[in-house]
């Protein structure tokens, strides 16, 4: 009986010295959650001044672009977390292991875009009255497709993507464009009102805008690297000739 009840004291306090040392182990994971979390809220902030200040300087949507890239580059470094601390406290033997934090890198869908073409759904309900290549009515030709919508008319995301932009642009008026990895962006032109955020990850069909006012139109465009092609190419063939689905 001496020997059990001195094995039980013994096991009582292995059991302490665990229980102390996961305390100890949650105290310092949420102590770095914490700090990582503040420093992402001001990266998030530094990130939106710095879109805000490229679209007041950009002159083209491809000038938009080329400065949307160098801000992921720059940006996207600073977002990498601290190196874990040499004082942490190691798991004990029977728990898991602390999981690492990933590093923070540009974004990548589940399916590369590239595979998607013929396939995606059009971001909107409505008439195509403007196609690639044809005359645009205010000059120039368009680099998209022209859909006319009805006032109120939700916007969804054609392919899962990260929100690069999403705000007012002089020149075209409201504008999203969705990171959709491989050097490819969906530019979503004329949109009323946002229901995204700029940093946030949308899936493919997720509502992003809302149309205003009657007459609205929408314009799609599909850029590689800046480069503008022919969306027709990439909508299914599913997706009427009126846009609709």
């Amino acid at each position: 009986m001496r020997e059990a009840l001195e094995k039980e004291r013994a096991d009582f306090e292995r059991t302490n010295e665990d229980v102390a040392q996961r305390r100890a182990l949650l105290a310092d994971l949420l102590k770095e959650k914490q700090q990582e979390r503040r420093t992402a809220e001001r990266l998030a902030k530094a990130a939106q001044s710095e879109t805000a200040a490229l679209a007041a300087r950009a002159d083209t949507l491809r000038g938009v672009l080329n400065r949307l890239e160098k801000l992921s580059r720059v940006v996207a470094p600073r977002r990498k977390p601290p190196p874990p601390s040499p004082n942490r406290i190691a798991a004990p033997r029977d728990g898991p292991p602390a999981a690492a934090t990933p590093r923070r890198e540009a974004f990548r869908p589940a399916t590369a875009f590239a595979s998607a073409r013929g396939a995606l759904r059009s971001p909107i309900a409505g008439n195509v009255i403007g196609r690639f290549g044809a005359p645009r009515p205010e000059g120039g030709k368009f680099e998209g497709l022209r859909f006319a919508a009805g006032s109120g008319a939700i916007v969804t995301a054609p392919f899962e993507g990260n929100v690069s932009f999403a705000r007012q642009w002089g020149r075209v008026g409201n504008l999203i464009v969705l990171d959709v990895g491989g050097g490819y962006h969906i530019l979503l032109i004329g949109v009323g009102a946002f229901l995204v955020e700029e940093g946030q990850t949308v899936k493919a069909g997720e509502p992003v805008a809302a149309m205003n006012g009657a007459g609205a139109e929408l314009d799609l465009e599909i850029r590689k690297n800046g480069d503008p092609v022919n969306p027709s190419l990439w909508l299914s063939e599913n997706a009427g000739p009126d846009g609709s689905s």
